[in-house]
């Protein structure tokens, strides 16, 4: 791995390369697995206030043996999804529903089982001899699987083929006059493959092209698993535009892919610069700005608490005088990136959770499960370093949206007050990470 710094004219370096990481891949098949297998319960209660309904019940012994029946049925399909969906046109339809209506079962299941629990106890499973109680446990019964089921197949009609532009204006320490106003567009987990292809990725960089930044900066997961789509998707990227240049960092599903071919694929069909735990000075006008960017070890996806062995190189690399801007895959680095004093920091990873409750409940979704920092713009209140989480322009798993759109976001830097921004945090002082509305 190169320690010098590379002008951002250079050719691609050519870095220590990171391998196919297994573990990172079965990493995310057993949480996949596990979601399937806690699914099963929601099918099952579904199942039982369909029988409800009709005046019958599974019974105790029979909801059992259902929930696990489900659970071997389910895991059988999600081992055979991929192959299915990559052959016929109807295996991949099939395979994108049934993903849809396992999430809409599994977001079905908690409000059922509080009907149940409320109208017709849950533990015994028999049908009730209350006519009122019987009506209530199915009326609510109905509200509940309606709201499920309704809001989860809207996120797949609609909500997940809404993309917003988001304006965000990023204060910079030391940023010269001549870079104040310079406009970033960053995009972030297009998960190029079987969900997106070559038709909807090239509307997505005409958007990104029309809003004519000076620097477009991708923050990982470029592609999702498949290699045989990294032709395909690097000749649409290949269009990119930005007079200040196109530069990317890989991601965790870059890695599964495997970094190496898509570097290559990068580097042989576009003009993208992949910075592989490295950093480049751009210059305008003789002014100057350092960018890093760091690779997803493709390790640990899910750490909350994640450190990276290049980070702090790169800090010591980097004059102190000038003004840096880092490039990161998972919010979670930003911790030790702030501590190291980096002031501004882009990540993606998270999607913003995909499905998320509306307004201000927006940053109470699933990705919290795997970071701390899931969308919009962060604040170190210690040190004022900022965090920006995009919420991405692809989907992973079900291809569904719900108060989370697409984003491409829009980031104007301007220059900081002096009093914005302080030290890092000194060892073991804790950050206090907020929201910033």
């Amino acid at each position: 791995m190169s320690g010098r710094r590379r002008e951002a004219t250079l050719s691609p370096v050519t870095a220590s390369r990171r391998t196919f990481g297994r573990g990172g891949r079965l990493a995310l098949r057993n949480a996949r697995v596990s979601a399937l297998f806690i699914a099963a319960g929601s099918e099952a209660l579904i199942a039982e206030w369909v029988l409800r309904a009709a005046g019958h019940s599974l019974g105790l012994m029979g909801f059992a043996a259902a929930v696990f029946a489900l659970a071997a049925a389910n895991a059988a399909t999600l081992v055979a999804l991929p192959r299915v969906a990559r052959g016929a046109r109807a295996g991949y339809v099939f395979g994108r529903v049934w993903l849809v209506a396992s999430v809409a079962a599994l977001v079905t299941g908690p409000p059922l089982a509080a009907v149940f629990a409320l109208f017709g106890p849950l533990v015994w499973l028999g049908p009730s001899s209350d006519g009122v109680g019987a009506t209530l446990l199915v009326s609510a019964g109905g509200a509940a699987v309606a709201l499920g089921f309704g809001s989860i197949f809207w996120g797949y009609l609609v909500g997940q083929r809404r993309v917003e532009i988001d304006r965000i204006e990023l204060p910079l320490p030391g940023l010269p006059a001549a870079l104040a106003g310079l406009r970033v567009v960053q995009i972030s987990d297009l998960h190029i493959g079987l969900q997106l292809r070559a038709p909807l990725l090239r509307e997505l960089v005409a958007r990104v092209n029309a809003l004519e930044a000076d620097l477009v900066v991708i923050t990982g997961d470029v592609f999702d698993f498949d290699p045989s789509f990294i032709e395909e998707g690097c000749r649409e990227l290949a269009a990119l535009r930005a007079p200040m240049g196109v530069f990317c960092v890989l991601g965790n599903h870059d890695v599964y892919t495997g970094a190496d071919a898509v570097a290559a694929g990068l580097g042989h069909f576009t003009k993208i610069r992949v910075l592989r735990d490295e950093w480049v000075v751009l210059e305008l006008a003789g002014a100057k700005l350092a960018l890093a960017g760091v690779e997803d070890t493709g390790q640990g996806w899910s750490e909350r608490d994640a450190t990276h062995a290049a980070l702090a190189r790169l800090a010591r690399e980097i004059p102190a005088g000038l003004p840096r801007l880092l490039l990161i895959h998972r919010p979670s680095y930003f911790e030790q990136a702030a501590r190291l004093g980096f002031p501004v920091a882009l990540a993606g990873h998270t999607h913003g959770g995909q499905i998320a409750l509306p307004g201000p409940g927006r940053h109470h979704n699933v990705s919290r499960l795997i970071s701390r920092w899931t969308r919009g713009l962060f604040r170190d209140e210690v040190s004022g370093a900022l965090l920006y989480v995009n919420r991405g322009l692809g989907v992973a798993g079900p291809p569904v949206r719900l108060n989370c759109a697409r984003e491409i976001s829009l980031l104007r830097l301007v220059q900081a007050p002096e009093s914005a921004f302080a030290a890092p945090p000194a060892a073991g002082q804790a950050l206090l990470v907020r929201p910033v509305a």
